[in-house]
């Protein structure tokens, strides 16, 4: 049987593992919808081990990390608890090994951006296309390598700046009072940039100079992005805007329409794929509506900075401002790692993997340059010199269509007790901050609760978009529901009121880019996208993270 993942692969008993852990959460936030089966075991392999070490690294109090497994297809998270009896020894360690993130966690984490950069960089510059079978071979094996480094960098400021962040949540509701679901808490951490939101910024001069050149109307008439492509190709305007658009790709051109994914193509390898956002810039037309309100933001937030530390004993002033710092820094880092980690991480991997594809295909090992993501690693490797030797044709079709049957499903979001998720969840910090179970609140009597959430009030009409090829259907004003939003889909927070995710934490993409953008979002409320249908009118309180369902 071609079972790839699940319980046939890896001996998975949900009941064993609910004895062990007690409850297994549904990770949507990397995982919806499910992955085909390269990546799948990629990402088992290495997230659960790559969690283990950086909660080893940083010796903290209450995880050992992560044990991922997956279940009809989707991937499962079950935190491993240290022994009581481990946790002052634990604690100790912890004080000193989170010491240089707190006093520099910028100038940590530019160390570490440079390490990732260097480790990319001999993928980047190969010439894919002319190495010999052999070096391809090598670069498969090289190319886990540099993915086992780079997720350990990723999981050390995962759990170190999601650490500290709860560290000055405590702090402050000690010293001053301010609760983290209080609104002003939000304007704490509002009004920073980051390299995605600079890429943003890129994108709209690009646009304003479509205009300038006299070629914008072309992403208003033209609703193919390569039938835009063939019409600028024929005018000198078009040709130049064209040339400084591929320019700009050939250095920024990481997203994808899906972050943690090998499938879908990157801007580098389709640069039509960035016109939606050129479009809607056009559209917009004036300023840079973002940085508008992120100096807004800037402003707000110095004003509750002052207010705040007026309140802090001067003995713990320094401790204080340190935390709040290292705080501010986990929601720009969010993003920037997503730039440098996620995207530019997995954009490696695919470019040996498209290789490999090709090859394959034409060799008729498989019918199709996509098959290779219904193969194993280690098939993969056995079948790369001796192709002649293999036709994995039928494999591959009993595994699509394995695969296509869990794509259909919907998983459940959790397994076990939703009481023992909220004790993993304030366990670890990570769950606690990004996956977290809703916060419900009876007495405001609402429809759905979040885990975390951006300030701001707003009713409207919903729209509810269950993958990256639904965005094209949201209209302006509307209220953007979805399983989870990603790195890909910043420039949707400029057309949508305001969000509502499935999954989600305080520090998940939605809520970090609602409060930079000024807009509501409610994250984790585990069944909006069940209970919501499109055209319902919604009410998203971001202040107390709640969302009410008002009817058609």
């Amino acid at each position: 049987m071609a079972v790839y993942y699940g319980q046939h692969q890896l001996g998975f008993d949900v009941k064993e593992a609910l004895q062990t852990y007690g409850v297994l959460i549904g990770d949507r936030v990397h995982g919806s919808p499910a992955w085909p089966p390269l990546f799948n075991v990629v990402w088992v392999q290495y997230l659960s081990s790559a969690f283990q070490q950086a909660a080893e690294n940083l010796s903290l109090p209450g995880t050992k990390g992560w044990d991922s497994r997956m279940v009809g297809g989707w991937v499962y998270i079950a935190v491993i608890e240290p022994k009581p009896e481990e946790i002052p020894a634990r604690e100790k360690l912890f004080r000193e090994r989170i010491r240089p993130l707190i006093d520099d966690p910028w100038g940590e984490w530019a160390k570490s951006r440079d390490e990732v950069l260097a480790l990319y960089k001999p993928f980047m510059e190969v010439d894919i296309e002319k190495v010999s079978d052999v070096e391809l071979y090598e670069l498969f094996f090289d190319t886990w390598d540099c993915l086992r480094k780079w997720m350990q960098i990723h999981f050390r400021y995962d759990y170190g700046l999601h650490e500290i962040y709860h560290l000055f949540e405590v702090l402050g509701e000690e010293v001053t009072g301010l609760k983290p679901e209080d609104p002003l808490f939000a304007k704490l951490m509002a009004g920073f940039d980051n390299v995605l939101f600079k890429v943003d910024q890129e994108i709209w001069r690009l646009s304003t100079r479509a205009q300038e050149l006299g070629v914008g109307d072309l992403f208003l008439t033209i609703p193919e992005d390569e039938e835009v492509v063939s019409q600028l190709k024929l005018s000198d305007a078009g040709r130049k805007w064209l040339a400084e658009w591929n320019e700009f790709v050939s250095v920024h051109g990481w997203r994808r329409a899906r972050v943690w994914d090998w499938v879908s193509p990157t801007w580098i390898e389709k640069p039509s794929l960035g016109f939606p956002e050129v479009r809607k810039y056009v559209a917009g037309g004036g300023a840079f509506a973002p940085a508008a309100v992120r100096e807004r933001l800037a402003k707000e937030r110095e004003e509750v900075e002052k207010e705040v530390m007026a309140k802090v004993p001067a003995a713990q002033k320094e401790w204080f401002e340190k935390l709040l710092r290292a705080s501010q820094m986990s929601g720009s880092w969010t993003e920037e790692h997503n730039y440098y980690l996620d995207l530019m991480g997995h954009a490696v991997y695919t470019k040996v993997i498209r290789e490999l594809g090709k090859r394959f295909a034409k060799d008729g090992v498989t019918a199709h340059p996509d098959d290779i993501h219904m193969l194993m690693p280690w098939e993969i490797q056995s079948a790369l010199i001796v192709r002649e030797r293999y036709d994995v044709h039928s494999l591959v079709k009993e595994r699509r269509a394995e695969y296509e049957k869990y794509l259909a499903n919907e998983p459940d979001p959790i397994f076990g007790s939703m009481e023992k998720f909220g004790e993993v969840a304030i366990r670890d910090a990570v769950i606690r901050t990004v996956a977290a179970p809703p916060s419900v609140r009876p007495e405001l009597k609402a429809d759905l609760y979040g885990a975390g959430s951006a300030p701001g009030v707003v009713e409207g009409i919903a729209r509810v978009v269950m993958g990256e090829e639904g965005l094209k259907e949201l209209q302006p004003g509307e209220i953007l529901v979805t399983p989870i939003t990603t790195a890909g889909w910043t420039y949707v927070f400029s057309i949508a009121s305001a969000v509502v995710t499935d999954m989600g934490g305080i520090l998940t993409h939605a809520v970090i880019v609602g409060r930079e953008a000024g807009i509501p979002a409610v994250a984790g409320c585990m069944e909006a996208t069940k209970k919501i249908k499109t055209g319902d009118r919604i009410r998203v309180d971001g202040d107390l993270n709640a969302v009410y369902i008002l009817g058609k």
